[in-house]
Formats: structure tokens, sequence, C-alpha cells
């Protein structure tokens, strides 16, 4: 956005797009637009998505969203189980994982990149998606397309063990998660 420039608005509450001769005419918060691309960003911090677990009514501790995420500090010796295989899992680990001890757990193996995310690599997702769409298919995760990476500020995590995956545990309990093996 700041690299090129881009006049992006938010927040934008979306009413009605339609395409006029071939530009879309996007209605939103009593303005209107002309434009030839549209990004949606779906609302994740407005109204987040928290998938159910078997047992998570019953567990006694505190469970949050990202969006609820009241930083590092807040988990200090706590036990913390970081459920995702996001940017965001990724980053909260690198931010708590010096402060506390973590388990993270994620339904795949995550994907990581190693190189610079270029312009070309940037095509190449756009082009994956594309073709997905194309297909008729639903898009993936971004992470699916782009992988994860680990930033300088979350090297210390990964030295103490922050990025060891577990795969996801079966149901949780009042005092914490149990795995399919029987371990708690």
């Amino acid at each position: 956005e700041t690299q090129l420039d881009l006049p992006v608005v938010r927040p934008v509450d979306v009413r009605a797009v339609r395409d006029v001769e071939g530009l879309l005419s996007v209605e939103a918060d009593g303005r209107a637009w002309t434009t030839r691309t549209i990004i949606s960003s779906t609302g994740t911090w407005s109204h987040p998505f928290i998938p159910y677990y078997p047992g998570a009514e019953t567990f006694t501790g505190e469970q949050l969203h990202t969006v609820d995420y009241p930083g590092p500090e807040h988990f200090r010796a706590k036990r913390v189980l970081v459920v995702g295989g996001g940017a965001s899992a990724v980053q909260f680990l690198g931010a708590i994982r010096p402060l506390t001890d973590t388990i993270w757990v994620t339904r795949r193996e995550p994907v990581w990149r190693t190189g610079e995310f270029d312009a070309e690599i940037g095509r190449e997702v756009v082009a994956k998606v594309e073709e997905r769409v194309r297909q008729g298919l639903p898009p993936r995760s971004v992470v699916s397309v782009t992988g994860l990476m680990l930033r300088e500020q979350e090297r210390e995590a990964e030295r103490l063990g922050a990025y060891e995956r577990r795969p996801m545990f079966t149901h949780i309990e009042p005092g914490g998660a149990r795995w399919a093996d029987g371990t708690f």
C-alpha cells in the first residue's frame, strides 16, 4: 500500500458493486467510486470466526481470539496453547514465547518460506489463486499459497522451540487440551 502509493480507504462497509461498461461501480457508506479493481478484505476483526472444539465450553482458563490479543505481557509466566497455522499465530508465538511456555497446534504442517517475498513471487501467488478460482474452487488460505516466514523479531522464539508444531488436539477439558494419544 505504501510502496505503491495505493489510495486505500478504510474502514468501508460496501453496499453494492455493479459492472458498468467494464468498470466496477462501488457504493459504500454514502459514497461511490468507479474502479477496475476491488480488494475484498473480510470482516475478521469485526466478526471473528471462532471454530468449535469439543469441550471448549468446559475450559476454565482464558480463551482469546486474535482480535482480543492484549499484548505479550498479558501472557507472562502462563502456559499458552496457540491454535492456528497462519501468520498471526507465528507472530504471537514470536512475541510471547520468550515470556512463557507455549504449545503450537495446527491442522497441517506449516509451509515455511525462506526467500524474500518479491514482486515475482507475488505474481506467482496471484496466478495460483486465480487458477483455483477459474477452476471453480474456493481460494485457499493466504499462507497455503505464500508460505510462512520468520522475521528477525521471531528468531528468539524459534531458538526457544516455539515453532515445533503439534497436531490438533481431540478435545478440550476444564484444565487444558487432550490429544488422541491421551497426552494432556
